[in-house]
């Protein structure tokens, strides 16, 4: 069993690095040209991850079967503490209340697509 959890975490976790890579590219090719304000910007990014994190977090717990919760427990942590590393290591900006919340809401989105992926429908 935890051959096939660690496959589809592995499996998830890549779908949602490459979903924001692919996301990255499209948003900055949108900031380059000017189409859209920065405030709408900041607004598309976040919506582009909001939706990474669930439709990964449903693509992994559909993939495992079972626990769609914990699976959306461990990629959110993976992702907290990635955003943690990058905050502290990277960029000279103090962990700020924003970011809390953004963690939580990034935990109640990521279990929420889990449970969801859980229960979709298994097509063979």
């Amino acid at each position: 069993m935890s051959e096939k959890l660690g496959k589809a975490l592995l499996d998830g976790l890549a779908f949602i690095v490459i979903s924001i890579l692919i996301f990255g590219l499209l948003i900055t090719t949108i900031a380059y040209f000017g189409w859209v304000s920065v405030g709408l910007l900041e607004k598309i990014i976040y919506g582009a991850f909001v939706i990474t994190f669930f439709v990964g977090s449903a693509f992994t717990s559909k993939r495992f079967g079972e626990k769609g919760w914990l699976i959306g427990i461990g990629i959110a942590t993976v992702m907290v503490l990635l955003s943690v590393l990058f905050y502290t290591i990277g960029v000279e900006a103090p962990l700020t209340l924003q970011f809390y919340i953004r963690s939580l809401i990034t935990f109640v989105i990521c279990i929420t697509g889990g449970m969801i992926g859980v229960n979709l429908p298994f097509k063979r």
